[in-house]
Formats: C-alpha cells, structure tokens, sequence
C-alpha cells in the first residue's frame, strides 16, 4: 500500500446512529469501543473471542457481538471500520477490503493502513479539542492532552453556550458577516473568560449584555437568566 505523502485532514464526523464496526475483542477494542458509544454510535464488535467487559455490554444491549472470524462480508453496511486485531494480516485485509469499499477505516497503531487517525481528546462541557501527532507519537498526543486539560476550565464552555445562545438574534440584527464577526470578536476581548475563572460572573455576563445593546443585538433568554442569578 503506497505511504502518505500528505498529512491527515482535521474534520468532526457526527457518527450518532452510524453502524461502526470493530474487529478485535480485547482491551484496545473495548477501549474504541467505550468511546465510540460516547458519541452514540451503534457499534459492533466482531472477533472468536472478547473481553469480559465487551460480553457485558452485548448481553445489556449496549452494542452488538459476533463471535465470528472476520469476512469482507461482515462491513456490509458500515459507516466507519476499526481494526484492532492482533494478526497483523488480518488487519492489512481490512484495510484493504474497506479501502475498495469506499468506507472509512482505521487500523490501531498502523498509520500507513489508516484512513483516519483518533485524536486524543480534550473536552470541556461543549469544547472539544482535538491533538494529534499525525499518528508518530500517541505518547506525546496525550501529553499535549494533559497539558491543555490543566489550562481549559468551565469558564471556557460557559462562555462557548451563551455565545451561541446569541448567534440567531446577532444574525437577524446585524447585517454582515463582517458586523457579526466583529460584535463577537468585542466580547471575547473584553476578557470575559478571565472575569469567570476569578468568580465574577455577574460583571462578565453584564459586560455581553452591554456588547449587546451597543450593537443592537436582543438579549438571548440564556443570557437574561444568568443575568438574573
């Protein structure tokens, strides 16, 4: 399989309700696994043999098990494939199979058979924050991973939902792309981020209302209830 020439594109896929598919049945596999459903997909793990934490979630429904040796049959209807075997061959099948397919496949640990590679992940209420080493170093991924979990607070997906709690009134007010990206860009400056993190909140939320009234922008109903409090 010819080598990457390129880096991988950074994207979001909404997989709520996808079929994903996940060849292996160990600790890696439960690992994906874990983390898939998370993000309500409808996953299958398909491997002779499982972990016990696996088999615990196919007997409560929470995804589906076949105990079978993997096919090229069994990716029909996958949205998205995981390889995460321990035979080096049967991986490079997947890939292969899938690649002919037209779906989407990652092989753990094997960049050069991957379509895409999983990040490590930083979240914060609705932030997200993807890090990747373009699949060289996952040590340093999650290193990077820790380092921004210390720096990104709540305040951060506060100020995330009421800003766009004020999209829709700031797009029927203003005009512009230009005039909304600067009324968004006046709030974020007047650091109202830090105001939080200090336990200011009132003064923080009062500085948006003022941005909003000197732009014309109506008050959002999550804006006037933290306003309130």
């Amino acid at each position: 399989m010819e080598r990457k020439k390129f880096p991988y594109y950074p994207i979001y896929l909404d997989i709520e309700n996808r079929d994903v598919l996940i060849v292996g049945g160990g600790n890696v596999c439960a690992r994906k696994a874990g983390t898939l459903m998370k993000y309500g997909a409808k996953v299958t793990v398909l491997s002779p043999e499982v972990s016990d934490e696996i088999r615990e979630w196919g007997a409560s429904g929470k995804l589906k098990v076949v105990l079978e040796k993997y096919g090229e049959s069994h990716l029909a209807g996958s949205a998205m494939v995981i390889g995460a075997t321990d035979d080096p061959c049967v991986n490079a099948r997947i890939a292969r199979d899938c690649r002919r397919r037209r779906i989407p496949v990652n092989v753990v640990d094997v960049t050069h058979l991957s379509e895409f590679i999983v990040p490590a992940i930083v979240e914060q209420g609705s932030i997200q924050i993807a890090v990747s080493t373009g699949g060289r170093s996952p040590a340093l991924a999650r290193t990077l991973r820790e380092t921004l979990e210390k720096t990104i607070g709540p305040e951060y997906s506060d100020v995330n939902e009421l800003l766009g709690s004020l999209r829709k009134p700031a797009k029927k007010s203003l005009p512009s792309d230009h005039d909304r990206k600067r009324f968004f860009d006046r709030i974020i400056a007047r650091d109202i981020v830090t105001l939080l993190r200090e336990g200011q909140s009132h003064q923080a939320w009062t500085i948006v209302a003022d941005a909003c009234r000197e732009a014309g922008v109506p008050l959002s109903s999550e804006l006037e209830a933290r306003l309130r409090q």
